[in-house]
């Protein structure tokens, strides 16, 4: 989560906010100053808007207040389900547990609370209700899965669980509202308690000081499964750092069954003198070379990244065992017999094949014999006045006692 006020298509567009950004798969941001007719013209590479909710404007007010917007990485987003909210401070996400592969849906709440004594609070007299309604829906959904909650407000540690904060405010009265409410909900700060924050950091900084007032509340069912909760590094786009959390989830953006994979070429044959040759040639100066002309090299992309390093891998253990191209499968013809065709009926099938074939040979055999000497004799009936002669050769016995005329043949005009 990230408290940027007065987020605009300027700073989105910003490298170094997009940078900030682009680490994380969920960003949720706060305090946005956008109204609904203007958030389309948020534009963050690679992430879609999933849920976002803005408070009405005054009509004597120069901009919107508040705000709420909730972007996910497009390979992640249909995963991810908004639900409607009942106030316009508090949105609430589902993580679909088949998407991300875990056990229950986990329902995000992202949440902005104003400053106890600022004017919305004034004259809405909302910071009981707001609280109220929280806690409603955390008893809500914490019935159907696990909670997290993304929260920016102003609030004093949890002392259930031991817990370190550098901010040594005393407590008002949002912070005991918001610590009853996560004692009776049985919800566990994050902040000061988690690796990546073991001392609780302060998470806003102003000219007059600094604070920890934005902090992310799980259910006590996730704390194990939670990597990492960190405060990240000051920047000029916000007095507030933005802070993020890490879930241990197993998901495919994209099914397996989509990507084409090459198959192995083959492998190394890593016989003990092979070993002993790849680690002699991995500590020799060359290999030492190529390491280090690899970690200055400026990449692009990851694949190139991929591509070049194990590359010089590659290289040595071509260099010092021996490779075994892998033999192309032969895929086996599957047999279409039938469990009722027996051998005897194959060997039949067989011999009867083998007859027709010779028949049909005999056939062929005959009818082109019959059509050579019937060329003959048209060749003789065409030539008999200008060359008499050749009734001597149609006399022979090749064709007047040829079996297929009936020891005739067709008549030779003279």
């Amino acid at each position: 989560m990230w408290n940027i006020e007065g987020l605009s298509s300027e700073k989105a567009n910003d490298p170094h906010f997009q940078d900030i950004v682009s680490k994380f798969s969920i960003a949720s941001f706060v305090e946005t100053w956008i109204g609904s007719e203007s958030i389309q013209d948020i534009s963050i590479p690679n992430f879609e808007l999933v849920h976002s909710s803005s408070r009405k404007k005054h009509k004597k007010a120069r901009r919107y207040s508040g705000g709420i917007n909730i972007f996910a990485k497009s390979s992640i987003s249909k995963g991810l389900k908004s639900l409607t909210n009942s106030h316009p401070d508090i949105l609430w996400i589902k993580l679909d547990h088949m998407f991300f592969s875990i056990s229950r849906d986990v329902f995000v709440a992202v949440v902005y609370i104003s400053p106890e004594y600022s004017s919305y609070n004034n004259k809405n007299n909302d910071i009981e209700s707001i609280y109220s309604i929280l806690l409603s829906d955390v008893e809500k959904y914490s019935s159907m899965g696990d909670i997290i909650i993304q929260d920016d407000s102003e609030y004093h540690p949890d002392r259930v669980l031991s817990r370190n904060n550098l901010d040594h405010k005393h407590t008002n009265n949002s912070g005991k509202l918001l610590l009853n409410m996560c004692k009776e909900a049985k919800i566990r700060i994050l902040n000061g308690r988690t690796i990546g924050d073991l001392n609780g950091q302060p998470t806003c900084i102003t000219y007059n000081g600094s604070s920890v007032v934005d902090y992310t509340l799980i259910s006590e069912e996730l704390i194990d499964s939670i990597g990492y909760f960190v405060v990240h590094d000051f920047t000029s786009l916000s007095n507030h750092r933005p802070i993020s959390c890490a879930m241990f989830a197993n998901f495919l953006s994209v099914p397996c069954d989509s990507h084409q994979l090459d198959s192995l070429p083959g492998k190394f044959l890593w016989t003990d003198e092979a070993i002993a040759s790849y680690t002699e040639n991995i500590q020799s100066q060359m290999f030492k070379n190529k390491l280090a002309n690899f970690i200055a090299k400026r990449f692009n992309e990851s694949d190139s990244i991929t591509e070049s390093f194990n590359s010089i891998f590659l290289d040595c253990a071509k260099q010092s065992a021996k490779f075994i191209h892998k033999k192309p499968i032969q895929k086996l013809k599957k047999s279409n017999r039938k469990p009722w065709f027996l051998h005897s009926c194959t060997d039949l099938r067989n011999t009867v094949k083998s007859c027709f074939i010779h028949i049909e040979n005999r056939r062929l055999c005959k009818h082109e014999q019959k059509m050579y000497k019937q060329k003959i004799c048209n060749d003789i009936n065409d030539n008999i006045e200008k060359n008499p002669k050749i009734l001597k050769y149609a006399k022979s016995d090749n064709f007047v006692n040829d079996s297929d005329h009936n020891g005739t043949f067709p008549a030779i005009k003279r």
